[in-house]
């Protein structure tokens, strides 16, 4: 088995939102009851967690934010309720403590990586960040985890070219606004358009300065399945992280485009998140780069759990042949029933011509992209 950690508490399960928010406790349980009946369960290694500082959440974000966050949570701990920060995102008494920590963990898996102990790393913690701005809260989101993340990669660990990618059903534009006119941060995220947040995501963000064509939006039209994610990640994402060469990978693992997720209309199934979940790996090994996965979305809680099961079980196979284990083991079943193993898109047509307008545009930065 390739060397994986995971990044887990039930802390992470304090952070409380109204009973009608789909961004709730159940998700994390709902993973780590899947992960605990897995067959990897008895090899994956977990890791503490800890309390960013202060001064590393002002790596991405303004410290005006952070202070005005600490008063937020100073109200809730007065009131001893959950408090609104906008529609979407809640701080309960023990949110901004739990945000800290979710940052924390996913410092502490890049330094698990960097030490070699380990290939790959999933953290599974709450609230999710991929929203998160600058200066601002968002779509369920306090602090950027993944953003904090690479920067303290470069700035910290002697990283020098970190690949984002976002396969969030939802455009993660915290993380594109943080690194828009960053070179050493590429930033690909793939989504359902249009779609939350409104207006952003256009594959025609491409960045700015030095960070032109660094920022790169493949918005996928709604019915999107399977066969449409696979097909741009071939087209698009394979060649620009091969280009690209980064010497870490990280994912913003949502699983919220899943056909029976409630919050969007994507179709992708766990046999497709298992199918990106192996390109990855192929490009981690392709690179040389380490992957450290940051949970965000997913919200129907058996397809949540049971994909990123798959996602861990990709990632730990250390043998083709372990690797085509786990493949068959997500395909057979749909054979046995005579179902198709992957999702068609509702519009094939529509999701091509997309990806071709995608490529043809970042053609103009990346070489491997011109015919």
């Amino acid at each position: 088995m390739r060397p994986i950690s995971i990044v887990r508490h039930e802390d992470f399960r304090l952070h409380e939102t109204p009973g009608y928010h789909p961004e709730s406790p159940g998700r994390l349980a709902a993973i780590d009851e899947a992960l605990a009946k897995s067959d990897v369960a008895s090899e994956l290694v977990q890791l503490e967690s800890r309390l960013v500082k202060e001064d590393e959440l002002c790596l991405v974000h303004d410290p005006a934010y952070v202070e005005l966050l600490a008063k937020k949570d100073q109200q809730a701990k007065e009131r001893n309720r959950t408090i609104g920060l906008d529609g979407d995102t809640f701080l309960s008494p023990a949110s901004y403590d739990i945000a800290k920590l979710a940052v924390g963990g996913g410092l502490n898996a890049l330094e698990s990586v960097k030490n070699g102990r380990f290939l790959s790393s999933f953290v599974s913690v709450r609230p999710p960040g991929h929203h998160a701005r600058i200066r601002h809260h968002m779509g369920f989101c306090i602090f950027n985890n993944i953003a904090v993340a690479a920067r303290y990669a470069l700035d910290h660990l002697g990283y020098k070219r970190v690949m984002i990618l976002d396969w969030d059903v939802h455009h993660g534009n915290g993380t594109q606004e943080i690194f828009y006119s960053e070179p050493a941060v590429c930033f690909l995220s793939l989504h359902q358009f249009p779609f939350y947040p409104r207006g952003s995501g256009w594959f025609l963000e491409d960045g700015k300065d030095e960070g032109k064509g660094f920022n790169i939006n493949i918005p996928l039209p709604e019915g999107t399945g399977d066969r449409g994610y696979l097909a741009a990640w071939d087209a698009i994402v394979t060649p620009i992280v091969l280009e690209y060469a980064p010497d870490l990978i990280l994912l913003s693992a949502g699983y919220d485009a899943h056909i029976e997720d409630p919050l969007a209309h994507q179709r992708i199934t766990t046999v497709g998140y298992a199918m990106l979940a192996q390109r990855l790996l192929d490009l981690s090994n392709a690179t040389n780069a380490k992957v450290v996965c940051f949970l965000e979305g997913g919200y129907d809680l058996s397809a949540l759990a049971e994909s990123v099961v798959a996602t861990i079980r990709v990632l730990s196979a250390d043998t083709q042949e372990r690797s085509a284990q786990v493949h068959v083991s997500y395909i057979m079943p749909h054979n046995a029933t005579g179902e198709k193993p992957v999702t068609g898109d509702r519009n094939a047509n529509e999701v091509d011509e997309r990806i071709e307008q995608v490529r043809k545009h970042f053609s103009n930065y990346w070489k491997c992209l011109r015919r």
